[in-house]
Formats: C-alpha cells, structure tokens, sequence
C-alpha cells in the first residue's frame, strides 16, 4: 500500500534525489514538513523565528521605561497595576459564581434524574463527575483578591520590574537557542543535498 512518501514513486515513477529530499521531510531538521503538502520545496536555508527577538525587545524597553521612573511615577504605575489586578480578580469571582450556579442547578437536575436502566447509571455518574470536576474553586479567587489587596503599590512597581528582567534574560537564551536552531538545520539540509549531489532545491 503506497503511503503519502512512496505514492508518486510507485504511480509514476521518481529519482533517487527526489525520493530522498521528499522522506527527508520526516527526520531531523525538516520534521516541521512532515504534514506539508508532498510538493513543497525543501529549503537549503532556515531563518530564525523573530518571535523571542521581539518579545525581548518589548522587554527592554519596558525595563527602561521603569528604570527612569521617580518615586511619584513608581507608585503611581504601581497603583494602576494594583488597580488593574484587583478589578480582574472581582471580575473573575463573578464568572467563576455564575458558573457554579451554573453547574449546581444542573447537577440537581442530574441528581433528580433516574436512569432508565442500570446500564445508564454509569451515564448518571459521569455526569455528576464533571460537574464536580468543573466546579470553581471560589476560596482561591478570594484569597487572590485579599492578596492583591493588601499588597502595595510600590511591591506591584518592583513585580513589573523583576517580571521584566526575568523576561529579558529568558528571551535573550530563547532568542539565541533559537539562532543556533536554525543554523543547526540549515547545515543538516546542506549536508543531505551535498550527499545527494543536490545543487539547487527540488520540487518534490
């Protein structure tokens, strides 16, 4: 039986470049192509993704912009954000109660309910499981709220502070996994087509 690698070799026929560079899509650095449609191309070259590049960029100037701040700046950034943090968390609390209320009445429902046959009992308590699983955990909602309550605005301002250090300093070593990544595949594909006597990327 062909398989989506083998279907065109055995229908109409393929060379041993192509034939390789088309199962190559399923090892190392070209695993990403595994689910690409079998006439992509199989690149010679990999850039790195800019995602961790941007997201430390972000970072920095966030830093910098907190770093600048004055006393009156810190704490009244650092009331927004406790502001901000409080008002989600009551937000949250509300979703959280109407769900439960939710779940409850059905679960009641559930409860009153008398399967038709033992073999449906099994349904009945299923049921009743994922209510039970789904239920909010409203004491830890609250606890949230108390605690960013009582939490002050300068402890909110040094939060964001560490929050984008840490930030810096993990998309600095993503962003640099990430080069090495790219390189490491590109010189896995050129080595394939060097072995292949490839000089120029098939269509497969």
């Amino acid at each position: 039986m062909p398989t989506g690698y083998t279907a065109e070799l055995m229908e109409k026929g393929m060379d041993f470049k192509s034939f390789v560079l088309r199962c190559s899509r399923a090892f190392g650095a070209l695993i990403m192509m595994r689910d690409a449609p079998m006439d992509a191309p199989v690149p010679k070259k990999f850039a790195p993704s800019d995602y961790h590049l941007k997201a430390l960029t972000e970072a920095q100037k966030k830093h910098e912009m907190l770093s600048v701040m004055t006393y009156d700046e810190q704490i009244a950034f650092g009331q927004t954000e406790k502001d901000e943090v409080v008002k989600r968390a009551y937000e949250r609390r509300g979703r959280d109660k109407i769900q439960n209320e939710r779940l409850s009445e059905m679960q009641s429902q559930v409860m009153a309910w008398n399967p038709p046959t033992a073999d449906h009992e099994g349904l009945k308590n299923f049921m009743l499981d994922q209510i039970k699983t789904s239920m909010n955990d409203l004491g830890n909602i609250e606890k949230k709220i108390e605690a960013a309550e009582i939490k002050s605005p300068m402890a909110f301002y040094i939060a964001s502070v560490s929050s984008a250090l840490w930030d810096i300093k993990y998309h600095t070593e993503e962003n640099r996994t990430e080069i090495e990544r790219a390189a490491s595949r590109t010189e896995w594909v050129r080595d394939l087509y060097k072995s292949i006597g490839a000089n120029r990327i098939s269509q497969l």
